[in-house]
């Protein structure tokens, strides 16, 4: 599985261009947002600190989506079927193919966390920034999973449709625009569910003096076995040439 893990890296290295995208965007918006007189009241320090990690996330959580939904790609030109012929498993080729995603995440991540202390001045504690960091990477993992599922199973045509959908979907109502407090009751409430709130927030807690929550972690890692099962599902599907999406 080393093998292919690193001929996929190879090939994200020739198309960064994808990655611009979910790094500038979320970058401009942080920048924006945090420096507009009076938009953030006087707790601008706050809302510095809690943007970033939105931000980050909301930039993670593209770039894993983003560049796993692309194995519809892949499918098209027939590599799927490929690596039908090698002795990897299917889980083994999900695995290989979300673990190479998490390169991805890597970029907007450092990008916002670095804008956030250069720009406004967020100060953390070494240790805090140990744990914010890598959860703000590491756990944004799933995601790379339920990119992977949609893009073994849906079409050329519907993948970037469907991506955008649930990418907007779970960024708006997870509270990774506006807190959840700042949304109507019907759409926070659920929203405390959605793997986007539990992974930001597990990274909120920690850069506010917290740790992460059991709910937190337990939400993400339910999410995460769904995923699995959603990613490993469609690539056994589109292997077998039938596509439901």
């Amino acid at each position: 599985m080393r093998a292919y893990i690193r001929l996929e890296l190879r090939r994200l290295v020739r198309s960064p261009g994808m990655l611009i995208l979910t790094v500038v965007m979320p970058l401009l918006s942080y920048l924006l947002f945090t420096n507009i007189p009076g938009l953030t009241g006087q707790e601008r320090d706050v809302a510095a600190t809690y943007a970033m990690v939105s931000m980050a996330g909301y930039g993670a959580v593209g770039a894993l989506l983003n560049y796993a939904s692309g194995v519809v790609v892949d499918r098209s030109i027939g590599w799927m079927r490929q690596l039908r012929l090698t002795p990897l498993s299917p889980v083994r080729v999900v695995v290989g193919k979300g673990l190479a995603a998490m390169a991805t995440a890597v970029v907007p991540v450092t990008a916002l966390c670095a804008a956030a202390v250069a720009v406004n001045g967020v100060r953390l504690d070494a240790g805090q920034w140990l744990a914010v960091v890598p959860l703000l990477w590491l756990g944004a993992a799933p995601f790379a999973l339920l990119g992977l599922g949609m893009g073994y199973l849906a079409t050329a045509q519907t993948v970037q449709p469907l991506n955008l959908l649930v990418y907007l979907g779970m960024s708006v109502a997870g509270g990774l625009w506006l807190p959840l407090e700042a949304l109507p009751g019907w759409v926070a409430a659920p929203g405390r569910w959605l793997p986007t709130h539990a992974y930001a927030d597990m990274s909120w807690q920690v850069a506010f003096g917290g740790a992460p929550t059991v709910a937190d972690v337990a939400t993400l890692a339910a999410w995460t076995a769904a995923f699995t099962a959603l990613a490993v599902a469609g690539f056994r599907r589109s292997v077998r040439g039938t596509v439901s999406l």
